[in-house]
């Protein structure tokens, strides 16, 4: 599958303008922080221990893991398209470095990284866009360093629609092939048939 660099920057902005509307209480439905409680820091906090290096947060949001994870010692920035979520991430964590673009601005970029955040931060890109988007963010990851996604999972590849903008369905079998085409490793995964919640972790394979 081939993109278009004009759709995907189309496709990117208009995402970011839905999380940035003033009708969508973004802040509320995400938070700005994590809860002592949350179910998602038992995944997130052991894989950012293990890749003992710079994590970059992308579509990092209000900042909320940025934040938490910065605030366990890890070296970690944030990388969000939206004006109004990197103006909250901005002022909630002061001390964190946000940095104002989408995954394709990665594709300018000589900063690498040891570890990838994307924690459902790719689930508004269509089957057309994540080949490429993917492929960028292993252009920017470290040999062997490590990404943890998570993502929308069901039976068939589909389209639904999400509150904020149109998000997508993937079989895990065909997220996995869609990451070993771009380099990547699929190290460890995780879907349940009752639920629409995945996450996986995987590899960059050296060139």
């Amino acid at each position: 599958m081939t993109q278009e660099p004009r759709d995907s920057l189309g496709a990117v902005d208009n995402v970011a303008a839905a999380y940035g509307s003033s009708r969508v209480d973004v802040e509320r439905m995400l938070g700005t922080t994590i809860a002592s409680d949350d179910v998602d820091r038992a995944i997130i906090e052991p894989w950012a221990a293990a890749v003992g290096g710079r994590i970059l947060d992308v579509g990092s949001g209000t900042g909320r893991w940025t934040g938490h994870l910065a605030g366990l010692g890890h070296t970690v920035e944030g990388l969000e398209p939206a004006d109004r979520l990197i103006d909250v991430a901005r002022a909630t964590h002061a001390s964190v470095v946000f940095h104002h673009g989408a995954i394709e601005d990665l594709a300018d970029t000589e900063s690498r990284w040891d570890g990838i955040l994307a924690w459902y931060s790719i689930i508004h890109l269509s089957p057309e866009e994540l080949p490429h988007n993917l492929a960028t963010l292993r252009a920017v990851l470290n040999d062997r360093g490590s990404l943890l996604m998570s993502f929308f999972s069901g039976p068939r590849l589909e389209a639904f629609d999400h509150p904020i903008a149109v998000a997508y369905r993937w079989p895990m079998s065909d997220m996995v092939a869609v990451l070993t085409q771009a380099g990547f490793a699929v190290t460890e995964q995780h879907s349940n048939p009752r639920s629409p919640h995945a996450y996986l972790s995987a590899s960059a394979t050296p060139d």
